[in-house]
């Protein structure tokens, strides 16, 4: 039988246990204390869950209470994306004159002739009889005619100049992406063909592909300089300027939108750390002695004494919880619902960390933090 001494004893452990629970009643959910909660429920008590609420000891048949809200980080998103769209966007500036690609071409490639042929004095004969009528019908504003009779020439005699010819009559007809087969063509037959870069140049202008144009533009005129392929490039590279300040704008708009991001999150993890006492951190428990037998009852015999329960881990003071979570690793890491799990129950038993020791990512999350507290 358990002396007076013991009980005692006994009585001032579970006083320091009970204030200590008053503090946190969250405790009494914990694996340590589960053979005092259910000796309470036994007794009719009501105890809190994690979330602070009560349950009864033998709940009536009634609609469970509702889970506490999770947190969210879609709100978040929705929060910095409408805050991003109060901002004015400058609408995108596009050339007028600019073709579709899709209405830049014609029906049916056109033919290109054979790369390296050597036409005889009856072939080379034919093709200047069809060049000659080509130009005619240009001069009459005939290009479909002219094209018809540059074809003929290109398939008896082809060559760089004569390719380059049809592609600035494809040109003249507002079909940007035919002269650019013709303008490639004749590279193929000459690679230092004035007039096939500048006729590629131009047809990439009219497609809006303005760093294609002033390429192909100024090394046309690198070979064969002109006035006014250089007004064409000079307007292409205009345009290549426009797109890299707009482009640059865009990736400043995105790294501020996700900075932000960064921050509300930090923010929320850090007010979530507070309030599961993360902050000061808890101090351990001593362990409970045992208790002795309880008279008058034939001898129960006394309970073991109860480990103590580790300190929850806090932060040390000084440090600042947004400047923890506004880094971006940890802000990554605490947005994974895994990793969250991990972080709050390690902080109610700092001792589950060896259960993770043999995973890198937590392991690599817990250095992080354990670098930053210093």
């Amino acid at each position: 039988m358990a002396s007076p001494e013991d009980i005692e004893t006994a009585v001032k452990a579970l006083k320091k246990t009970v204030e200590v629970l008053k503090v946190n009643p969250a405790l009494l959910q914990t694996p340590q204390l589960a053979f005092f909660r259910e000796y309470l429920e036994s007794l009719g008590a009501t105890i809190p869950t994690k979330g602070g609420a009560s349950k009864p000891a033998e709940p009536a048949k009634e609609e469970a209470p509702p889970p506490p809200p999770q947190q969210q980080t879609e709100p978040v998103v929705e929060e910095v994306e409408s805050e991003e769209e109060e901002e004015k966007e400058e609408p995108e500036e596009v050339d007028p004159d600019v073709i579709p690609e899709a209405e830049g071409d014609i029906a049916t490639a056109q033919e290109l002739g054979e790369l390296g042929k050597e036409p005889d004095e009856a072939a080379m004969e034919a093709a200047d009889a069809a060049i000659r009528e080509a130009m005619a019908a240009m001069g009459e504003g005939n290009l479909e005619e002219a094209v018809a009779k540059f074809t003929t020439a290109v398939l008896a005699a082809p060559s760089a100049n004569l390719l380059a010819t049809r592609g600035n009559c494809y040109l003249k007809m507002k079909k940007p992406v035919a002269a650019i087969r013709d303008a490639l063509r004749a590279l193929e037959h000459n690679p230092d063909s004035a007039k096939a870069f500048k006729v590629k140049g131009k047809a990439h202008a009219m497609l809006g592909q303005w760093k294609d144009a002033a390429r192909s533009l100024g090394e046309g005129n690198t070979i064969d300089y002109d006035e006014d392929t250089y007004a064409i490039e000079k307007k292409a590279k205009g345009w290549v300027e426009k797109e890299v300040e707009r482009e640059r704008k865009r990736k400043e708009k995105e790294a501020k939108r996700q900075k932000k991001l960064r921050e509300k999150r930090a923010k929320e993890m850090a007010d979530a750390s507070a309030g599961m006492g993360g902050m000061g951190g808890m101090p351990g428990m001593g362990g409970m002695p045992g208790m002795g037998g309880m008279p008058g009852m034939g001898g129960m015999p006394g309970m073991g004494g109860m480990p103590g329960m580790g300190g929850m881990p806090g932060m040390p003071p000084g440090v600042d919880p947004s400047a923890l979570f506004s880094d971006p690793d940890i802000a990554a890491a605490m947005s994974n619902p895994k990793m969250m799990q991990v972080m709050m129950e390690m902080q109610q038993d700092p001792s589950a960390l060896m259960k993770y020791k043999d995973d890198p990512e937590v392991m690599r999350l817990v250095g992080k933090v354990s670098q930053m507290m210093g």
